[in-house]
């Protein structure tokens, strides 16, 4: 019994850390930076000014500001992405699938570090952030090809 519940978690604590590794691999690979900020300007987007918001937020209402933002911003790209050709016929990919569960994580570790450890939540703040410009670029990559089709 004691056998069992130890590989429990320790599965468990592996496939965590396999998950969060390998969602900031996702973010560091060589995305769509200028697709993410075009359509950022076409769109009214914030996400790509997140260190300027982030550098004078000291106070929990601040930072809950910054996160609004990025809310809004997701809601915006994923009505973009919905609305994409090829999205809609070949559905979300895993990579997108993955983020989107890294954003959720990150708005849950955001609100238990936002009043205790602000440079926590400000972290959760900026992977968030990554999380809508990847979303952005892959909008803008989807666009660009359907484009290109046409």
């Amino acid at each position: 019994m004691v056998t069992s519940v130890v590989i429990i978690i320790l599965s468990l604590a592996m496939f965590v850390y396999w998950f969060r590794y390998s969602c900031v691999l996702i973010l560091e690979s060589d995305w769509s930076e200028d697709q993410a900020r075009a359509i950022a300007s076409q769109n009214g987007l914030s996400f790509s000014r997140i260190e300027d918001s982030l550098t004078g937020a000291e106070s929990a209402q601040a930072l809950d500001k910054v996160r609004d933002s990025l809310d809004r911003d997701l809601d915006r790209v994923l009505a973009l992405l919905s609305k994409c050709p090829g999205v809609q016929e070949a559905g979300q990919s895993l990579e997108c699938r993955m983020l989107m569960l890294d954003y959720r994580l990150m708005q849950a570790w955001y609100a238990v570090t936002r009043s205790t450890a602000s440079p926590k939540a400000q972290h959760a703040l900026r992977e968030m952030a990554l999380v809508v410009g990847y979303l952005a670029g892959e909008c803008g990559d989807h666009l660009a090809t359907a484009r290109s089709q046409a």
